[in-house]
């Protein structure tokens, strides 16, 4: 099983609890993440530091964790503003806590294996965005947007044939 997770700190314990269950249990840092805290960064930064911290992302891109570490070092002794600093120093304790987790994403790539969740992450905000994005006054309360989730879900993993109609009439013969 590959585990894919966003760094946060109790992701890889919730993770690796599941190894007894597992023939083999793989843990990757969620590229998806990497690259929004990367983007963000960007951002902060402005673009004179962009080529440089886009070359570090390269680097991490094609499994050198410790070169693009030591680039982004390098680019936090080039700039001046502490806030900026800061940002830099974020992004580098991130990869420095996730290290571990870290692997050649183009590699994976390249090979068909999973590296992000980012398709999966789209397609959940598509199905909550349906109700929830709207600024009306009908809203889904918590337990409901649950219950309406998983009917979208089973829907559109083309289950509902199977799941849906089974629950359905199973509810009405009660």
């Amino acid at each position: 099983m590959t585990g894919l997770a966003d760094g946060a700190v109790n992701c890889w314990s919730i993770l690796l609890s599941l190894q007894p269950h597992c023939q083999s249990l793989e843990c990757i840092l969620d590229w998806f993440h990497i690259g929004k805290r990367f983007q963000n960064v960007i951002q902060a930064l402005g673009e004179d530091f962009e080529k440089s911290l886009e070359s570090a992302k390269w680097e991490l891109w094609h499994g050198n964790a410790e070169i693009a570490l030591a680039k982004l070092a390098l680019i936090r002794e080039n700039v001046k503003d502490s806030e900026k600093k800061a940002k830099l120093k974020g992004l580098s304790d991130y990869l420095k806590s996730n290290q571990d987790y870290l692997v050649n994403y183009e590699q994976r790539k390249q090979d068909g294996q999973t590296y992000t969740s980012q398709v999966a992450e789209s397609h959940i905000e598509s199905l909550i965005n349906a109700r929830h994005r709207r600024t009306g006054k009908m809203q889904w309360t918590q337990e409901g947007a649950h219950q309406v989730l998983q009917i979208r879900a089973t829907m559109a993993n083309n289950q509902w044939e199977e799941i849906g109609t089974r629950t359905v009439l199973s509810a009405l013969a009660a």
